[in-house]
């Protein structure tokens, strides 16, 4: 499915939520998250708006920054490559004001992210289905695994990957663009990806669609 892309980013002024933060003792980002998906008629299909608070220095760092604004973005349905594209525009954004001379003795600054999804008519007759959960019983019933222990149920091409990690080479969960280490719980798909366990379950609250290939999973 193909969908057109739009968000902006801005530093808000709320002296509210800043008066809500005032006790935390540490400089920190408000980050809020206002999404919209749309037809290719501009009619509203889903929207919400979330928001979490992080340190500056953990979001400004390379370890835990991406980490973040991926895991904002993940029930979005966005794809991973726009994913990869928005969390350097965000993260760079955030470096800039965080050193503007205005915000230098702020304890809080509150950061926006607007963004808005556009189904294109190639695939607005799949629109309005993207954002149907998978059904409990399908969550409940994957293939889940620890890394390093039982991986035969695994699909060849993700075992071979899995065995090279031992030779450095890594391998990434989709969702979260984190590097799947030994020991973490996977799970694998009836398509053959395989994610995380804790972000492929997160997914599937909001989406049937694999996040790589949109194969429909049970509702």
């Amino acid at each position: 499915m193909a969908s057109n892309y739009c968000f902006k980013i801005k530093q808000e002024q709320d002296s509210t939520l800043e008066q809500l933060c005032s006790w935390i003792p540490h400089h920190v980002f408000i980050i809020g998250l206002a999404f919209q998906y749309v037809s290719p008629q501009g009619t509203t299909l889903e929207s919400f708006h979330r928001s979490l608070i992080c340190r500056r220095d953990w979001f400004l760092s390379q370890e835990y920054g991406p980490k973040v604004v991926s895991l904002m973005l993940a029930n979005t349905g966005a794809s991973p490559d726009f994913h990869r594209t928005a969390i350097d525009d965000i993260l760079s954004f955030a470096w800039e004001i965080n050193t503007d001379p205005f915000n230098l003795r702020r304890q809080t600054i509150t950061l926006l992210v607007e963004l808005l999804v556009q189904a294109t008519d190639d695939d607005g007759s799949l629109a309005a289905l993207n954002f149907k959960p998978a059904s409990r019983s399908f969550v409940q019933s994957l293939k889940r695994v620890k890394l390093g222990e039982d991986e035969a149920f695994l699909p060849l091409k993700k075992r071979g990957r899995i065995e090279g990690l031992s030779s450095r080479k890594q391998w990434e969960c989709s969702i979260c663009l984190d590097e799947v280490l030994e020991g973490e719980e996977v799970a694998s798909m009836p398509c053959g990806h395989v994610y995380h366990s804790h972000c492929i379950v997160r997914w599937l609250e909001t989406s049937h669609l694999c996040p790589l290939c949109r194969h429909q999973m049970p509702c």
